[in-house]
């Protein structure tokens, strides 16, 4: 049967499905199912991807290994190409991932990375000028640092001081930017301020990559947060997903103590350790201890950081 447009509701007391037929056999494979009560069934899972328009920032939700149409979301693979928006939010069973990219180091499996860390010439930044509420478009005034195309698309800009202080808005697109040239550059949101800014010093702000871009071990020094931990060995540069809820295993530095909150080590770079002191009290929460391990081994963890 061919397309067929209808102009009017479509109707049915019991249910849709979809289904494919074996051309040698003749029988039929059920993919979906939607039953009388509005109830949807799919067999591979399913893939609620929102593009971006004018007002609205992208979103990506894969529900199971087989649930998107452009190909397998496998968290024990990785790629040179891109192949999810990074950011995206997979549901496989008792865990969530989410999709990053590694920085200019290789990353094995079980670490936990954190984003990179902030340029400090695009940190407290002024204003050129004043910016009316309902404005996608903010100038600034950048430290010396240049940017590249779209440096920050899908990164954030938030109000860190002054008038307007508190707002943080999802960046949308930036172009190159030559510091030497011009300091002042125009960041595009995808979401309109709902305060006003004020004119240079009297409003600050600062930008931030997509935190999945440019992912590194967590340092024990730390210079952001963790965004979750590696479920493969990762090559630099290259895509993959990332244990953020559920059952992993991560590197373990000292004792662990069974259900005890399990927080990021200051000792060993991309490890937990169990929150024993005051000392612990800068370490991020990653989750709880499910299966203690040796220092130096792979402790099982609920991880809960997303």
């Amino acid at each position: 049967m061919a397309n067929t447009t209808f102009k009017g509701a479509v109707r049915s007391e019991n249910g849709f499905k979809t289904v494919t037929k074996s051309s040698t056999l003749g029988t039929y494979t059920e993919y979906s199912n939607m039953n009388s009560s509005g109830n949807l069934y799919l067999k591979g899972g399913s893939h609620l991807q929102y593009a971006a328009t004018t007002g609205y920032g992208p979103s990506d939700l894969i529900v199971g290994k087989g649930g998107s149409q452009y190909g397998t979301a496998n968290p024990w693979a990785e790629s040179s190409t891109q192949l999810f928006p990074l950011g995206s939010m997979l549901h496989y069973g008792n865990n969530v991932y989410r999709y990053g990219q590694m920085g200019s180091g290789a990353v094995t499996a079980g670490k936990l990375v954190q984003h990179a860390a902030a340029v400090a010439h695009h940190n407290n930044m002024q204003t050129t000028g004043a910016v009316s509420a309902g404005e996608t478009a903010i100038s600034v005034e950048t430290g010396g640092t240049d940017l590249t195309l779209n440096q920050y698309t899908d990164g954030y800009l938030w109000v860190r001081d002054g008038t307007g202080e508190g707002q943080t808005l999802r960046v949308k697109s930036n172009p190159v930017h030559d510091h030497s040239d011009d300091p002042s550059v125009i960041i595009t949101c995808y979401d309109a301020l709902k305060t006003a800014l004020g004119s240079g010093s009297a409003t600050e702000v600062s930008l931030v990559a997509n935190p999945y871009s440019g992912l590194i071990v967590a340092p024990t020094t730390h210079t952001g947060a963790c965004m979750g931990a590696t479920v493969v060995d990762m090559t630099a540069d290259y895509y993959g997903w990332l244990c953020v809820s559920g059952p992993h295993a991560v590197l373990a530095d000292g004792t662990l103590t069974l259900v005890s909150p399990a927080v990021r080590s200051d000792g060993t770079a991309g490890a937990v350790e169990v929150l024993d002191s005051d000392a612990d009290a800068e370490s991020q929460h990653i989750g709880q201890v499910m299966e203690v391990a040796a220092s130096g081994e792979y402790a099982l963890i609920w991880m809960n950081i997303h």
